[in-house]
């Protein structure tokens, strides 16, 4: 039997990983995500493929593989796939399942746009953390579609049906019993129907054996996957690191790769040349030393879904009697995985945590009512409150959120920048406007908005190079397929090539065994 495994993205760049592994009958998808610098060149904030012809700008743009049959039957009606033929990439679908690593959208962003009958197999907590993105306002759709109808020539949603969830294959042990928020649909006035959650430690499409195996990252709940293809053992990474409070996970993740002897491991690669280990304590410890002393208000500025960090700053909050502010969809989401996971804080029990109420109209969306009837009226705040006594609070808001500190008005304070690097023009377009923000109200910076990964407030979610170096020494693959990192980095993957076979790979060739 042979085995190829085809990266259709995610190599020499960071993110946008997607990766066939084909048996020559069937296929399977690893992790199907967006290519932020790929779409910068095209898209912006304002100018987005057009939704009303489907999936026809992304592929025009090769934003997305050319692989007829994968697609959504509703959004793929425009496209003449003859034009593709002649496409590297080119073929007819035998993919008949999708293994999402983790949830962050360079991962899954583009699984949108997914055939409905073709399953996606990742944890539970990712399965959660897609859907609180979905339910709170992202034009994502990984966990349920609002299916499209052509009318008058393009597509609109169909505001009339139900929505319509996908099927999710956990590969867990079922624990929890009361899957509630699975269950809720996003809008008052439609149904969320389909897709029951179906629960196995672990999981057999045709040929493929796969299993997931936890692993220490950045966001939540991410895992590596073990592929048996007949006995031909394939790992992938994922996105991991062995410097968070999770790294145990990752610990485990080797010592298991150790015993399986991979033939193959498709590793991620984003920071080989760093070996500065900021720990998620460090991050901490550097926060609560800041804060400590200071008698004025405090913004937190971190990535959303980064719980760790939430966390993090919950822990100084309550080190330093302040209250941590949360936006509608950092309670949301933490009222989602709290239904799953006991070491979540509990927004609505939790005498620390507040909820910052945005001045506006009365909002007709299920999922924020959901959140104001949870949360305890005494701990609902608006700009008044924290007007009144800014040193009382941490504020975690982000770049979006800013425009609400015209309403509190401080003048001068603490904003701490926990968040990762800019990688892309876009990013430090954003940062140049972070800064005007602080700097209109006085505000004094801490945490680097231009360093790759700032040593004191920022801890990174990648393996860094010495830890990366012994989870490939210990595991000592026949074949390395190194992803996820940039072209500058294959020399540190060259030293492996004593042990094992270094596969450097390009968008749409073909790796065979």
């Amino acid at each position: 039997m042979s085995i190829k495994i085809i990266p259709l993205d995610g190599v020499n760049c960071i993110g946008g990983n997607k990766f066939i592994v084909d048996d020559g009958h069937y296929s399977i998808l690893l992790d199907f995500g967006q290519n932020f610098n790929e779409e910068s060149k095209y898209l912006d904030e304002f100018l987005k493929p057009r939704s009303a012809l489907g999936i026809k700008d992304l592929l025009y743009l090769s934003l997305i593989p050319p692989i007829k049959g994968l697609y959504r039957k509703d959004l793929d009606i425009f496209i003449d796939w003859s034009k593709f033929e002649n496409h590297k990439l080119y073929k007819s679908s035998n993919v008949i399942g999708i293994l999402l690593s983790h949830a962050h959208l360079d991962h899954t962003g583009y699984v949108t746009y997914i055939n409905m009958e073709i399953p996606i197999l990742t944890s539970l907590g990712t399965t959660y953390i897609c859907k609180a993105m979905q339910d709170t306002g992202s034009d994502i759709e990984i966990c349920y579609i609002n299916e499209k109808m052509l009318e008058n020539d393009v597509l609109k949603a169909d505001n009339k049906n139900p929505y319509y969830r996908r099927r999710f294959i956990i590969l867990e042990e079922r624990k929890i019993n009361d899957l509630r928020f699975w269950s809720i649909s996003p809008a008052k006035k439609k149904e969320i129907l389909g897709g029951e959650l179906f629960f196995s430690r672990e999981y057999e499409l045709e040929n493929f054996k796969i299993k997931a195996i936890p692993v220490d990252h950045s966001i939540p709940y991410a895992c590596a996957f073990h592929i048996d293809i007949s006995g031909l053992h394939i790992l992938y990474t994922g996105d991991l690191r062995m410097h968070g409070l999770k790294a145990h996970l990752t610990k485990d993740f080797i010592n298991y790769a150790k015993k399986i002897k991979p033939d193959i491991l498709i590793c991620e690669g984003t920071h080989p040349k760093s070996n500065r280990k900021t720990s998620e304590e460090d991050v901490y410890e550097n926060v609560l030393r800041l804060i400590k002393n200071n008698n004025s208000l405090v913004i937190a500025d971190f990535g959303p879904r980064n719980i760790e960090r939430l966390i993090s700053f919950l822990r100084v909050a309550r080190e330093t009697n302040r209250k941590l502010v949360l936006t509608l969809k950092d309670v949301y989401t933490l009222i989602a995985l709290r239904e799953i996971d006991e070491e979540i804080p509990d927004p609505t029990n939790d005498e620390n945590i507040y909820l910052y109420r945005v001045p506006r109209a009365r909002s007709d969306k299920k999922w924020e009512e959901i959140v104001y009837e949870k949360m305890p009226k005494d701990r609902i705040i608006d700009f008044k409150n924290i007007k009144e006594n800014p040193e009382d609070y941490i504020l975690c808001f982000s770049y979006y959120d800013f425009p609400n500190l015209i309403d509190i008005n401080p003048s001068g304070g603490v904003y701490i920048y926990s968040s990762c690097e800019a990688f892309n023009e876009e990013m430090l377009i954003d940062h140049r406007k972070i800064e005007n923000w602080i700097a209109l109200f006085n505000f004094e910076i801490y945490g680097s908005l231009k360093d790759r990964e700032d040593p004191y407030f920022h801890s990174s979610g990648h393996i860094i190079g010495e830890d990366l170096e012994l989870l490939i020494e210990e595991v000592r693959p026949r074949f390395l397929i190194p992803v996820h990192t940039e072209p500058e980095s294959k020399e540190f993957f060259e030293r492996f090539d004593g042990f094992c076979k270094v596969v450097f790979l390009d968008k749409g060739d073909v790796f065979e065994i």
